[in-house]
C-alpha cells in the first residue's frame, strides 16, 4: 500500500511533557536533515526476523547525534489482586433495575469511553484511591457497599468498564526493573568507568473479573504488556486498548554491542515475546520513537489479538465504530546539525487503523498542518475524517496562528479544506456534528463559528458570534443547539492579555446557521473558579428530558470586606474558596437557572479552607455526578452521595473505607 504524502497547504494533538517535545526537535531536526535524500515508499512493512527489526531500530537511533539510549531488562514479577472477603449474603446480577440511568458522556454513540464511575441502573463501580468499590445503588436508601477491589501497590488502575458482568480495568505498573547502562569518566581519576542505575519501565495492564456475584468478584483474564496504557474504547463486546512505549526501552548497550529486548505480552502468568511479523513499520522520514500495541479483546470468549506499530508518540486518539485514528504533531526542519534548531513548520501526523469484531489491520497515513487540541478536533462521518487543527501560536505576532479544517477520504486522501480562519487566534474547542462543525478561537474574545460540511468537496464558513469569554467544551443540546463551557474574561486595561474570571456556561441558538445567537448564560463565582468539566467532557452531565445540567464546580469569591476597598472590583482580584462540589443547574430552551449545589466537604473540613494546596487535593472534591430514575448521585473518592433530583433533599451518603 503506497501513501501519498501531502506536498502543499490544499493536499495536506488525561499530554506529553516539555521535555518530550524538545528531544523531538532536536533529534527530527537532525534525523530529516540526515535524510534528505532518500526516497521513501510510504508502505507499510513488517519484519521477516527479528534481526532485521534491531536493524531497522539501530539504523533510526543511530542517527540522533549518536546519542544511545539503551536499556537491559532484567524481567518482571506479576501482581496479585487482594480481594475482600464476603460478608456472607449474595448478590447476583441486576434483575429488573432502572432503565432510566445516565451513562458516560461520549464522543461518538456507541463507542463507549472508559472511566472511574459507571452505573448499570441497579449497581455503581467506583474507581477511588486505587480501590474499586461495587455498590447496589438502586434503591437509593437501601444503597450499600457490597465488594471492593484493591490493587497491589505498584499499578496504578486509573479507569474501566463494565459490560454485563464483565468489568474491565485498565491501568499501568511500574514493577519492571531494569538498568541504564554507559561508560562516563570518573571526574578524580578521569579514567572511564561503568555506570548503572537503576530505573523502571512500565507496563500496560488489563484486568477482567467476573462479577456475577457482585459480594466476589473473580478475576478470570489477566493481560500486562509491555509500554504505558493510553486509551481504551468499547464496541459491543470488543475492548480496544493502546499502549506505547519508548523504542529505546528495546535494547540492552554495552560495550558497543546491542542486544535486541523484544517487547513482552503476559496472558494470565503466560509471558510470550511480540513476534516480529506482528509489528509494523512505514517507510517514511519520520523519527521513530514509540512502538504502539493495540489489543483487542472479544468478551464473549476472552480471546487476545495484539498488533504493533512503530509509529510517533500518540498525543490524541479519536474512534468510530470502524478506526481507529492516532495522532500526533512533528516538526519539518531546515537544520544542518543537531545543535541549529533553524527554522520549522509543524503539521500533524494521522494514522488510521481499521478494527471489525476485534481484527485490526493497519490502513493508512497521511498529515495536515498545524496541531490538534483534543480528541473533539477530529470526527469520522460517511466515510470522511475531518480533522481541525491550529498552526502557530496566537501570541507570536511574527508568524501569527491560523486555524484550519481538513476533510480526508476513507484512504486518507486529501479532498477539501478550509484555511486560514481567525487569524491570529487559536481553537479552544471544536465540536462535529453530521454535516456541521463548530468551533471556538479565542485569544481576546470568543469567535462562534458555524460551518457546512455537507459537501465534503466544499466545506464552507457559514457565520460567527463574537461574544466575551470562550468555551473549552462544546456539547449538543440538540440538532439546533449548542452548549457550552469555559470561562468568562475581561480584557485587560493595559497590555495585550486579558484576566480569566469565573465559570460561564452559555448557550447558542444555531436554527439561523449563518447567523448563530447565545440565547442564555450564566456565570458561576469570580477570578479562580475551575471546573474538570473544562477539560475532561466525562464530568459533564446533561439530560434534555430532564432539563439537567450538573457540573462539579471550585468555587471563589470576592468577600465583601475585599469589596469595600473598590468602587470597582478590578479584573486581576481573585476570589477566595468558598466551596466544591456539583452545581445543579436547569437547562432548557430559554436558558440557564440555578437549582442548588451539593457538597461533600463537611463542617471538619471547612476548618482548612483557606489552605488552596488542602482543597487541591481534598478526597471530598465532587468529580463525577450521574442519575438512576429520580435521584442524583455525586462522587467523590470519600463517598457517594444521593440526593433527590426534584428539591436535592439528601437521601442517603455511603462512605468509602479508608
Amino acid at each position: 500500500m503506497v501513501i501519498e504524502m501531502a506536498k502543499d497547504g490544499n493536499k495536506i494533538k488525561g499530554l506529553f511533557v516539555l521535555s518530550i517535545l524538545v528531544i523531538g526537535i532536536v533529534f527530527g531536526a537532525y534525523y530529516l536533515s540526515n535524510n534528505q535524500d532518500k526516497t521513501f515508499t510510504y508502505e507499510v512493512k513488517s519484519f521477516n526476523s527479528y534481526d532485521e527489526l534491531s536493524n531497522f531500530l539501530q539504523n533510526n537511533y543511530q542517527s540522533y547525534d549518536n546519542t544511545q539510549y539503551y536499556w537491559d531488562s532484567l524481567g518482571s514479577t506479576r501482581n496479585i489482586i487482594s480481594m475482600p472477603e464476603a460478608d456472607g449474603s449474595s448478590s447476583k446480577a441486576s434483575e429488573g433495575g432502572s432503565s432510566d440511568y445516565s451513562t458516560t458522556n461520549v464522543q461518538v454513540e456507541g463507542v463507549d469511553e472508559p472511566d472511574m464511575v459507571k452505573t448499570d441502573g441497579t449497581y455503581l463501580y467506583v474507581l477511588a484511591d486505587q480501590v474499586l468499590y461495587i455498590l447496589r445503588a438502586n434503591p437509593a436508601v437501601n444503597a450499600t457497599i457490597l465488594s471492593k477491589i484493591i490493587f497491589e501497590d505498584d499499578e496504578y488502575i486509573t479507569e474501566f468498564f463494565i459490560n454485563g458482568n464483565y468489568l474491565v480495568v485498565f491501568g499501568s505498573s511500574n514493577n519492571y526493573p531494569i538498568l541504564y547502562g554507559g561508560i562516563e569518566k570518573d571526574f578524580i581519576s578521569t579514567e572511564e568507568v561503568r555506570v548503572d542505575e537503576s530505573w523502571s519501565v512500565s507496563t500496560s495492564v488489563i484486568k477482567i473479573y467476573d462479577t456475577s456475584t457482585k459480594l466476589s468478584p473473580e478475576l478470570v483474564k489477566d493481560i500486562e504488556i509491555d509500554g504505558n496504557y493510553y486509551d481504551s474504547r468499547m464496541i459491543g463486546k470488543y475492548v480496544y486498548v493502546v499502549s506505547s512505549e519508548y523504542s529505546y526501552n528495546f535494547f540492552r548497550y554495552e560495550l558497543d554491542n546491542y542486544t535486541l529486548n523484544i517487547p513482552e505480552i503476559t496472558i494470565d502468568n503466560v509471558s510470550e515475546k511480540i513476534s516480529y511479523d506482528s509489528i509494523y513499520y512505514i517507510d517514511s522520514p519520520e523519527v521513530v520513537d514509540t512502538m504502539t500495541h493495540i489489543i483487542s479483546i472479544n468478551l464473549d470468549d476472552l480471546s487476545v489479538n495484539e498488533q504493533s506499530f512503530l509509529i510517533g508518540v500518540s498525543e490524541n486518539m479519536y474512534m468510530s465504530k470502524n478506526n481507529v485514528y492516532l495522532v500526533y504533531t512533528n516538526y519539518e526542519y531546515f537544520a544542518t546539525s543537531a545543535r541549529d534548531f533553524g527554522s520549522y513548520r509543524e503539521y500533524t501526523i494521522i494514522h488510521k487503523i481499521q478494527v471489525d469484531q476485534g481484527e485490526i489491520n493497519y490502513v493508512n497515513r497521511n498529515q495536515v498542518p498545524g496541531h490538534v487540541l483534543n480528541q473533539f478536533s477530529m470526527d469520522e462521518h460517511n466515510n470522511y475524517f475531518r480533522i481541525a487543527t491550529t498552526v502557530g501560536s496566537s501570541w507570536n505576532e511574527n508568524n501569527p496562528s491560523r486555524n484550519n479544517i481538513y476533510i480526508l477520504d476513507e484512504n486518507l486522501d486529501n479532498v477539501s479544506s478550509i484555511e486560514g480562519i481567525a487569524e491570529g487566534e487559536q481553537i479552544y474547542s471544536a465540536r462535529f456534528m453530521g454535516d456541521r462543525a463548530y468551533l471556538v478561537t479565542f485569544k481576546k474574545i470568543d469567535p462562534f463559528f458555524t460551518i457546512d460540511l455537507s459537501d465534503p468537496f466544499n466545506p464552507r464558513v457559514m457565520g460567527y458570534l463574537k461574544i466575551p469569554g470562550y468555551s473549552d467544551y462544546l456539547h449538543p443540546y440538540d440538532e439546533n443547539h449548542i452548549i457550552g463551557i469555559g470561562k468568562d474574561t475581561v480584557v485587560a486595561n493595559e497590555g495585550d492579555f486579558l484576566w480569566h474570571q469565573g465559570v460561564k456556561v452559555a448557550l447558542f441558538d444555531v436554527s439561523d446557521f449563518e447567523n448563530p445567537v447565545e440565547v442564555d448564560n450564566m456565570i458561576i463565582g469570580d477570578r479562580g473558579t475551575d471546573s474538570p468539566a473544562l477539560y475532561d467532557h466525562k464530568a459533564f452531565l446533561f439530560d434534555k428530558e430532564k432539563e439537567l445540567l450538573v457540573i462539579p464546580i471550585s468555587l471563589y469569591e470576592i468577600n465583601d470586606e475585599v469589596k469595600s476597598q473598590y468602587d470597582e472590583i478590578p479584573p486581576y482580584e481573585y476570589g477566595e474558596f468558598t466551596f466544591q462540589g456539583a452545581y445543579v443547574l436547569n437547562l432548557n430552551l430559554e436558558g440557564f437557572s440555578y437549582k442548588g449545589k451539593i457538597t461533600h466537604i463537611s463542617e471538619e473540613d471547612k476548618i482548612e479552607q483557606q489552605k488552596w494546596w488542602y482543597w487541591r487535593e481534598s478526597s471530598s472534591y465532587i468529580s463525577r455526578s450521574l442519575y438512576i430514575d429520580d435521584v442524583l448521585y455525586t462522587i467523590s473518592n470519600k463517598m457517594v452521595k444521593m440526593n433527590d433530583l426534584d428539591d436535592l433533599r439528601e437521601i442517603n451518603i455511603v462512605t468509602f473505607s479508608e
